[in-house]
């Protein structure tokens, strides 16, 4: 409690200077000058152009993060880029920039950035967000130990966890092979939410692993049912409907599983994709 009271909150801190400044430039400008109200206009704005030259690193974060609801993400990621290396204070921008990098597979440069994040940050969405994104760089760099710990650590300090993060969690512990902690995780994540596709697909993978193609395939189609272009259940129906001799089936699967998105996030590389059509050739 004591680390995030020290945490400088820049937006709070700047609409504090705001209110005072107005109230400063009120008496000044329409009390004692006698001046029209609308004098406060151009004193607003002529605050805003300075807080732009003093805060301009903050401020290129800001254009960014509006390039980036825009669904602009090149011109976000150029104005991304330049405020990260200013050290922007910035903590969504630094967000979005490093979760850009780790889809990237630049994990370690990732969690550098998430971390700097992390201490400046003050807001309650992200306390959330980024151990989860450090969760997942800390995976695809090896060392899923080290992943579990973070998402574990994150779970002791709130209540709720969303589907999102238990599902993520799940994967890990299936990782270690934990099928009874991944299982239960998954299904805590399916009660919060029934039609979560990526909670379905991990039932399927950890059944997938455990041997029960059968079970798998139902919780496969359960998850395609919601997500059609699930990229990973995909794969997965294709490996499983190969192995019941429907060869025809199996490359439609995996084709369309070679359409979809996939990141150094996915948990089917495309090189697997890839390697299964080769063989059904």
């Amino acid at each position: 409690m004591n680390k995030k009271q020290q945490k400088l909150d820049l937006v709070k801190y700047w609409r504090g200077v705001l209110l005072g400044y107005m109230m400063l430039a009120f008496i000044i400008l329409v009390h004692f000058m006698q001046l029209p109200e609308w004098y406060l206009i151009p004193a607003f704005f002529i605050f805003l152009i300075v807080s732009a030259l003093v805060c301009h690193n903050y401020v290129l974060g800001m254009i960014g993060n509006m390039y980036y609801f825009l669904r602009k993400p090149e011109k976000a990621k150029k104005f991304y880029t330049i405020a990260v290396k200013r050290n922007t204070r910035n903590v969504k921008a630094l967000y979005n920039y490093a979760l850009d990098a780790l889809h990237e597979g630049r994990a370690e440069e990732a969690l550098k950035i998430f971390q700097r994040a992390e201490r400046i940050n003050t807001k309650v969405l992200f306390e959330k967000l980024i151990p989860l994104a450090i969760s997942s760089c800390y995976w695809v760099m090896g060392d899923v130990d080290k992943a579990i710990a973070t998402i574990e650590e994150l779970q002791s300090k709130f209540n709720y966890i969303n589907p999102n993060t238990l599902t993520t969690l799940a994967y890990f512990y299936l990782l270690k092979e934990d099928f009874d902690k991944a299982e239960e995780l998954t299904n805590k994540a399916l009660k919060d939410n029934p039609a979560y596709a990526p909670a379905w697909d991990n039932l399927g993978q950890i059944y997938y692993t455990k041997g029960d193609h059968t079970k798998a395939k139902e919780y496969f189609e359960k998850a395609l049912e919601y997500r059609e272009n699930m990229t990973e259940s995909l794969y997965y129906m294709g490996l499983i409907e190969k192995s019941e001799g429907n060869t025809e089936k199996a490359k439609e699967y995996l084709e369309k599983a070679a359409e979809g998105y996939i990141s150094a996030l996915s948990t089917v590389k495309r090189e697997d994709i890839e390697r299964e059509l080769e063989k059904l050739l």
